[in-house]
């Protein structure tokens, strides 16, 4: 039965009323959520382009070739050259011991993190290519990576080494202070003062909760969470490496000491890093990005992920192929000491006479 209203209309709205009414608030919150969700939350908080058409690298590499062309990149002649200085001087920040959300600790890794690579020529192409890794900033002029970071790519016939943060902000880089093939740690110096630097942390345990912002396979600002696994301590170069850098120490020369009894020049001993084996998530394109602790200190930075395996099925089942699963995901991260040894801190300044 239709109800009616006391002057005799019709109760019951019209059906084409709800249709609109209804079309209308359903709009509304769409609206709404897709507001909400490009805002990612909070204006804070970017949204990162993905995607078919996306081409996220496309301004930095625009930028990158503006500054080759000024002139203002560092050759990779020139990077191969200072990257066998051993160590820099450098003031950094004190250490941390103001526990932080982890918000605040995905803010801090954001405003430091750092995206360092090579602009270059391939062999295989006439068009400039931008790869880029990880890295954070130790102080206002300086950040540091993986060694790896900075060597010269395999088949680049030119190459320039440029620095970008998260907003897209891109910096050249001036020079190598120091680098570490065996620690497989660089610190290089951009052309900016305008870095937020991380202090470094070595109070830390298996156990601790620890983070890491970087952007695996090209996933932009990635921010896991996990605790630290172990400690170990194992060279990080092959055996061919390690041959190769001791052959560039002495090759078949003999020191002027040893010239009349014809014994080798002795090659001191490569280093062995301390890894920090942590269950945060990272990928190829994270080397060298942060791993930081509750109070946004760096414990140290992305250098390796391995997978093991499961072992292959005997010859006698081979009949039923299939691929063998994942055991277990190591997350190594070289300790924030072996980036420490690199750094010698500037004497103090000495106080004036008294007058």
């Amino acid at each position: 039965m239709t109800n009616l209203k006391k002057d005799g209309s019709c109760a019951a709205p019209h059906s084409g009323c709800t249709v609109m009414n209804t079309t209308a608030v359903l709009s509304a919150l769409s609206l709404l959520a897709y507001t909400t969700a490009l805002l990612g939350q909070t204006p804070s908080v970017p949204v990162y382009p993905e995607g078919q058409g996306s081409r996220p690298l496309a301004q930095l590499s625009k930028s990158a070739r503006r500054l080759r062309e000024a002139g203002s990149l560092l050759t990779a002649d020139k990077v191969k050259e200072q990257a066998k200085r051993p160590t820099c001087e450098l003031q950094i920040p004190a250490s941390s011991t103001q526990p932080l959300q982890p918000r605040e600790v995905w803010q801090r890794a954001r405003k430091t993190h750092l995206r360092i690579g090579w602009l270059y020529m391939c062999n295989e192409c006439e068009k400039w290519h931008l790869g880029l890794s990880g890295g954070y900033a130790i102080t206002k002029d300086a950040a540091a990576t993986c060694a790896h970071v900075i060597e010269p790519l395999e088949g680049m016939t030119e190459g320039y080494l440029v620095a970008a943060d998260d907003d897209d902000n891109l910096y050249a880089v001036s020079e190598v202070l120091a680098a570490n093939r065996a620690l497989d740690t660089a610190i290089v110096r951009l052309k900016t003062d305008a870095l937020s630097p991380l202090p470094f942390g070595v109070d830390v345990q298996p156990g601790d909760t620890v983070y890491c912002f970087s952007d695996p396979m090209d996933r932009r600002g990635y921010f896991s969470q996990g605790m630290v696994n172990r400690f170990v301590k194992r060279p990080f170069l092959r055996k061919r490496e390690i041959r190769e850098m001791q052959g560039q120490t002495d090759g078949a020369k003999t020191s002027e000491s040893n010239a009349t009894s014809g014994k080798p020049h002795s090659v001191p001993p490569l280093p062995t890093p301390t890894w920090l084996e942590v269950n945060t998530e990272w990928a190829p394109g994270s080397s060298g990005s942060a791993v930081l602790d509750a109070c946004g200190n760096v414990v140290g930075h992305v250098s390796e992920i391995e997978s093991v395996l499961e072992d292959p099925l005997p010859d006698a089942k081979r009949a039923e192929r299939r691929a063998r699963g994942t055991v277990i995901v190591f997350h190594d991260a070289i300790a924030a000491g072996n980036v420490l040894s690199l750094i010698k801190q500037p004497p103090p300044a000495k106080s004036p006479p008294p007058k």
